[in-house]
């Protein structure tokens, strides 16, 4: 099993369309999202968490990405995923787990993990279901392991 063609951070999010209005958005969007996606990958639950957890570790982030003006607020990282496409999203998260990650043979076993978040999604829709799915064979789990372990 091979990883895919390494490509940067800019290249796997840039499929995913700001709706914020250009020259007014103090933070940049793929900083945004690569701090909230590593945030999470580290265990974080909620926006305010991934505030937290970003300002606490903004010197290891500063050393990746610029920052120019710090971490945006939860408020400012609710805003962004309420706004972007998930279809975007999703195709570049799997763009870059197919960097990271080998491709998993035919007799490999992913375990998966699914429930249905309570009050998600908007008035009147329906819970969004989240689930997750672990390559152990291939190191996904080692990978957030790790990232863990940087970011606590």
């Amino acid at each position: 099993m091979e990883a895919g063609k390494k490509i940067g951070q800019a290249e796997i999010w840039v499929g995913i369309h700001g709706p914020r209005q250009a020259g007014k958005a103090e933070y940049d969007l793929v900083e945004m999202l690569v701090v909230a996606v590593a945030a999470v990958l580290a265990g974080t639950d909620t926006f305010v968490e991934i505030e937290a957890r970003a300002t606490e570790k903004l010197d290891w982030l500063q050393q990746y990405l610029r920052l120019e003006h710090g971490t945006a607020s939860h408020d400012t990282f609710g805003r962004l995923f309420a706004a972007i496409s998930a279809d975007e999203f999703a195709a570049a998260f799997r763009r870059w787990v197919g960097q990271v990650l080998p491709a998993p043979g035919a007799d490999e076993v992913a375990a998966t993990d699914g429930k249905t978040g309570r009050q998600s999604g908007k008035v009147g829709g329906t819970p969004s279901p989240l689930v997750s799915a672990f390559a152990a064979g291939a190191g996904l789990f080692k990978l957030a392991f790790k990232l863990s372990l940087i970011m606590s």
